[in-house]
């Protein structure tokens, strides 16, 4: 995976995967740090060792390199990646990754990864919320509110999907997330 937007779209397709329809995302950057939590109300996790790439829950092919990248990501910046099964249903992963290290990758096209998401999952709630203090979030992005507004047709239109990458951009430029490697 080239960026963090591609490492995202890989746990929200895990999450969609296990049968997840709400999907919270928590950005956070300050100092060059990046920190990232992925909340679901999937069926959790049945296996202890989802870091080892021969450990799957797919049936067609038995590796899943997604996580075990992913970790490899964050830990060679100093960083981490942490997985925990929520009681009943459900998951959370956490990652940090030190944008000051030579080794980080840059962010990528985060909010193309969302309106994504959006196209490929569209009975699927996607929010993003931003954590500009400690304690303090800021909702930026809602997919079931977007599609009670436009209809999945005219989300696929190329404008309206570049109107809410645009919204989301801003938003994330506020607190020092673009493309490459922040502020």
């Amino acid at each position: 995976m080239k960026d963090i937007a591609d490492h995202i779209f890989d746990i929200l397709e895990n999450s969609v995967n296990a049968n997840a329809t709400e999907i919270e995302v928590i950005l956070k950057f300050f100092n060059k740090l990046f920190f990232c939590k992925i909340k679901d109300n999937g069926k959790g996790i049945k296996d202890k060792n989802v870091i080892d790439p021969f450990v799957t829950s797919r049936k067609e092919r038995r590796i899943g390199l997604g996580l075990p990248l992913l970790k490899r990501t964050a830990e060679e910046t100093g960083g981490f990646l942490k997985i925990s099964k929520l009681k009943g249903h459900g998951t959370i992963l956490e990652f940090k990754i030190n944008f000051s290290h030579i080794d980080s990758k840059p962010f990528g096209n985060i909010s193309e990864t969302f309106v994504d998401a959006m196209l490929c999952w569209p009975d699927v709630n996607v929010e993003i919320l931003l954590e500009i203090e400690k304690n303090k979030k800021v909702n930026i992005f809602n997919s079931k509110k977007i599609l009670e507004i436009i209809s999945y047709s005219e989300l696929q239109e190329k404008e309206i999907r570049n109107f809410i990458c645009c919204t989301i951009d801003q938003e994330l430029e506020r607190v020092g997330i673009n493309t490459q490697f922040g502020k």
